[in-house]
């Protein structure tokens, strides 16, 4: 080969060099261009973000910090570039307290890791944080940088925090509420079960609180609650029992690890305590007393549930036997198994308003001179019957004291009245014209608007209001005598006419009688039942009819069971007679086709 070919593969050579090398730094600074745009990118897109972002290579070297970041770690970029990360925070796991390696998780996932931590930086203490770790791939790079994402929740645990208690707790008294309560019950009921251990509960219902609330205003109402929380607070050891609101007027002690002997003490003195005093608000003066259900932790009382409605029923006996004392619940307390049937018919009350299940009977008030009781019927009581889904008569008294219990007879009495005058406006007959005796209750007397009901139906119906007797016992006409004076004195000025039932069973009778303008009067029955063979009874219903007769007032006897009775009732010249020796109850459609003309 000679020289001049040889230079040529040279200068070739040479010129390969020199291509390729152009080439590989035109290709390098190609990739540190396009590395830098990266960079600039995520350095720009991380810059706005309200989270706390770091980039940290493989070693773990800080080589980026974004704005917030510095806020927080207190660390400019340019200080904490090449720093490792855990000079300058640590991520701390809040259950176990350890370190998080975070930067490690990150490295054995191509995905980003979610987790709670505690931010712990120096000088600053522990922040509640969410962080978000993933890698980042440059394709010229042989290992990827690490992102870090930290959201701050410190503000959002707090109002967690806040939040939680506010669902456990009442706001007003800042007590435990029934939902925590409940969860604590179900503690303690476990430790019984499993372990022997000896709780008791105590419901405490105020008796007086309604009359409170009505009589000084809701805002008295809400401080008497406050007061009694506080003297609650001071009858228990807070170390050991748990006491919480369970209700407007209820609260609820949870006894724990203390024999029953010990706990019914401690509950005679909370009732004590709460009789001896004394509400004052705007210079009016009320004495405040308790009804407390004291229910030792039985095997049998499985759950919270349990425990609190056996709890709700022996309260409600405590009540019922006018309030201010202690009903201890024992198994197969006869008292409580009453109350609890009541509150199931509480239930079985409102699906039969919604169902339709009421309907309406009429029993005949029939007069007792013979010429007379030969006549048809034209007066009757109007009785309510509840039937349930198999269609069967449900007695009243099993029904009705529930209703009254649970103040549900304002909304009975306002069914019966309404749906008694449309039927009515079919009857025809005028002479003689009959009369429908319906039963009002107190609770419905109570309501101010309950007048204004009556009157409005009336108009309404269209009927006429001779037809139309209401049915007041002694007792409710005495509880509140001005207004029965003033519902029964409306109403007579309209045509309708009133009877006094139950009546000698009260005090003073005779007394009351005078100021209460009625048409007729119904002997008790207990006195008619046994008037064959009670002196007493009999003397009793000669006074009554003697007197009633004296005022110009017609006399009723109720519970007419045989012929002998009525023959006796004759002697004694009472007017009529009503019970199953004169008629059953029939449907009411029944008696009123009894008044329409046959055309």
């Amino acid at each position: 080969m000679s020289n001049s070919t040889i230079l040529a593969y040279l200068l070739l050579a040479v010129v390969a060099t020199l291509c390729a090398a152009a080439l590989f730094i035109a290709r390098r600074k190609m990739e540190s261009e396009l590395y830098l745009a990266q960079q600039n990118m995520l350095v720009s897109a991380l810059a706005d973000v309200t989270e706390l972002a770091l980039v940290v290579d493989a070693r773990g070297m800080v080589d980026f910090l974004n704005p917030a970041a510095e806020r927080v770690l207190k660390y400019k970029i340019r200080s904490a570039r090449g720093k490792h990360y855990a000079e300058i925070f640590s991520l701390i796991d809040p259950l176990s307290r350890e370190q998080i390696p975070w930067l490690e998780k990150a490295k054995q996932s191509d995905r980003s890791i979610v987790q709670r931590a505690l931010l712990n930086v120096a000088g600053l203490g522990e922040l509640q944080v969410n962080y978000t770790a993933h890698p980042i791939h440059y394709a010229e790079m042989d290992e990827p940088l690490y992102i870090l994402l930290l959201r701050d929740q410190t503000e959002l645990h707090a109002m967690q925090v806040r939040l939680d208690h506010i669902e456990m707790h009442d706001q007003q008294t800042m007590l435990l509420n029934r939902k925590s309560f409940e969860l604590r019950m179900k503690v303690a009921i476990d430790q019984v079960r499993q372990h022997g251990v000896k709780h008791c509960f105590c419901l405490i219902s105020m008796d007086q609180f309604k009359l409170v609330n009505d009589s000084m205003g809701h805002s008295a109402g809400d401080v008497l609650i406050e007061r009694i929380s506080r003297m609650l607070k001071e009858e228990i050891d807070s170390r050991r029992d748990i006491l919480a609101r369970l209700g407007g007027d209820e609260f609820g002690i949870l006894f724990q690890e203390q024999e029953p002997s010990v706990v019914i003490r401690a509950a005679e003195q909370i009732r004590q305590r709460l009789e001896n005093h004394e509400f004052v608000w705007n210079k009016m003066r009320q004495r405040v007393t308790a009804s407390i259900a004291f229910v030792p932790f039985y095997k049998g009382l499985a759950t919270p549930n349990r425990i609190l409605s056996v709890a709700d029923a022996a309260c409600r006996v405590a009540k019922s036997k006018g309030g201010n004392r202690i009903h201890i619940y024992k198994p197969n307390d006869q008292e409580v198994l009453k109350q609890r049937g009541n509150m199931v018919w509480l239930g079985r009350l409102k699906k039969a308003f919604e169902a339709g299940n009421f309907k309406l009977v009429a029993q005949p008030i029939h007069p007792l001179s013979p010429a007379e009781f030969r006549r048809p019927f034209h007066h009757y009581e109007v009785l309510i019957r509840l039937y349930d889904e198999n269609n069967q008569s449900v007695p009243p008294d099993e029904f009705i004291p529930a209703a009254e219990y649970y103040s549900m007879m304002p909304r009975l009495d306002r069914w019966v009245v309404k749906t008694l005058l449309h039927a009515l406006r079919d009857i025809t007959q005028q002479v003689p014209l009959p009369v429908f005796a319906v039963n009002l209750s107190g609770q419905s007397l109570d309501e101010p608007d309950f007048l204004q009901f009556v009157l409005d139906e009336i108009q309404a119906a269209g009927v006429c209001p001779d037809m139309i007797c209401f049915e007041i016992t002694e007792r409710v006409a005495i509880h509140n005598l001005d207004l029965a004076g003033t519902f029964i004195d409306t109403l007579k000025k309209l045509g309708c006419s009133f009877s006094l039932d139950d009546f000698g069973t009260g005090v003073s009778s005779f007394s009351y009688l005078k100021s209460l303008p009625v048409d007729y009067l119904k002997i008790d029955g207990s006195f008619i039942k046994d008037i064959l063979t009670d002196e007493v009874a009999q003397a009793m219903v000669r006074s009554v009819n003697q007197v009633g007769h004296m005022m110009g007032v017609r006399v009723i006897a109720e519970y007419v069971e045989t012929d002998r009775v009525i023959q006796l009732l004759r002697e004694i010249g009472v007017d009529f007679g009503q019970g199953y020796g004169i008629s059953r109850p029939i449907p009411i459609n029944e008696a009123i086709a009894n008044h329409i003309h046959k055309g």
